[in-house]
C-alpha cells in the first residue's frame, strides 16, 4: 500500500508546483465531471515532468498526462494513476502566431484544448488538422528519455495518431513541445481569418456550456451531429447530461452530471443511430478512470 504522505513528499521534491492527494477531477475537465485521481499534480516544465514521473515509477503507480481536460470523460469512481497537467491552449497559439504574421494556424482557434493534446489526437476543424501543419513534436518516454518525431512518424490518421493507443487514455509518449509549419502573411488578414472562424464556432457549436466538445468522430460520408439530429435525440436528457439542442454532436454537463449518465447518452445515441441508419458511431472521447470492463465494451467494442 504506498502511503499518500510519501508520493505527496516525493512530488513536491521533484518541483511540481501543485500536488494533491484525492483531488476531483471535476475541477479539472471540460466537462466538469469525474470522481477524485489517487494523486495529481501540475508541472511548467520538462525538469519537472520528468522528476513528476521518475516520483510515480519509484512508487508504482501508473500515470497520465492531462492537458486543458477537454476531450476526455472520467469515471465516477476516480482516477488510479498520477494526472499532470501542462499545456498551450491552441486558441491561444492560433491567434499568437496570426497577430505576428502567420498563417497556418487559423483554424486552431476552434479548437478546445491544448496544443499538447492536439498533436496526441490529430485535432481539427475547418478542414485543416495537425497533420497538416506540423513540423515535428518532441515527445518524452517513462524513461524521462526525450525524442524529435517528424509527423510521418506520428502516423496520422482522422482523429488518430501513433501517440493514441486507444480510447483509454493510457500515456506512453507525452507531448512537451512541438513546431508548426507557418507562413508569412498580413497579420490583420490572418486575425480577421481567426475571428472569422471564432464567430462561426459561437454561432454553431455551444461554447459556454460544459463539454467535452465533440462527442463521436464523424463516420465516413456522414456527421455525427446530423445523424443523431435525424434520430430525435437533439434536447435528450439523462440525470444533468443533456444533447446540445444546437449541435447534437455535444452533450453537455446542465449542471450535476455524472460520467454515467454522458455514457448513458452515448450509448442511447450510439444505438438509435445504429438501428435508424446502420451506422456505428465511434467516441472521439477518451475514457480516463476506474471504468467497469463492460462498460467499455458496450461503447468501444473490441477497442476495449
Amino acid at each position: 500500500m504506498v502511503k499518500a504522505d510519501s508520493v505527496i513528499e516525493a512530488l513536491s521534491r521533484a518541483g511540481a508546483g501543485r500536488v494533491a492527494a484525492r483531488e476531483p477531477m471535476a475541477r479539472h475537465t471540460s466537462w466538469r465531471i469525474g470522481g477524485p485521481a489517487d494523486y495529481l499534480c501540475q508541472v511548467e516544465d520538462l525538469e519537472q515532468l520528468q522528476g513528476a514521473v521518475a516520483a510515480a515509477r519509484a512508487h508504482g503507480l501508473p500515470w497520465v498526462v492531462l492537458g486543458g481536460g477537454n476531450n476526455i470523460l472520467v469515471s465516477d469512481e476516480g482516477v488510479e494513476e498520477l494526472a499532470c497537467g501542462a499545456g498551450v491552449f491552441f486558441a491561444r497559439a492560433a491567434q499568437f502566431t496570426a497577430r505576428r504574421g502567420f498563417t497556418g494556424l487559423e483554424w486552431g482557434i476552434a479548437i478546445p484544448g491544448t496544443v499538447g493534446g492536439g498533436v496526441v489526437n490529430n485535432a481539427g476543424a475547418h478542414w485543416s488538422d495537425v497533420s497538416r501543419a506540423l513540423g515535428s513534436a518532441d515527445v518524452m518516454d517513462h524513461e524521462g528519455r526525450s525524442e524529435r518525431l517528424s509527423p510521418e512518424s506520428l502516423a496520422y490518421r482522422y482523429r488518430q495518431s501513433a501517440l493514441k493507443s486507444s480510447h483509454l487514455t493510457q500515456t506512453r509518449l507525452v507531448v512537451t513541445g512541438c513546431r508548426f509549419r507557418l507562413r508569412p502573411d498580413d497579420p490583420a488578414a490572418a486575425l480577421a481569418r481567426v475571428e472569422a472562424l471564432r464567430q462561426h464556432r459561437l454561432r454553431t457549436q455551444p461554447v459556454k456550456e460544459a463539454s467535452a466538445g465533440s462527442t463521436f468522430t464523424n463516420p465516413p460520408e456522414h456527421h455525427a451531429g446530423a445523424l443523431i439530429d435525424r434520430a430525435g435525440l437533439k434536447g435528450a436528457r439523462v440525470g444533468g447530461a443533456q444533447v446540445s439542442t444546437l449541435h447534437a454532436n455535444f452533450i453537455l454537463n446542465t449542471g450535476d452530471a455524472r460520467a454515467a449518465d454522458v455514457v448513458t447518452l452515448i450509448r442511447r445515441a450510439q444505438q438509435e443511430v445504429l438501428r435508424r441508419f446502420g451506422v456505428r458511431l465511434e467516441p472521439e472521447v477518451q475514457f480516463v478512470g476506474r471504468w467497469p470492463r463492460e462498460v467499455l465494451q458496450a461503447m468501444l467494442g473490441e477497442a476495449a
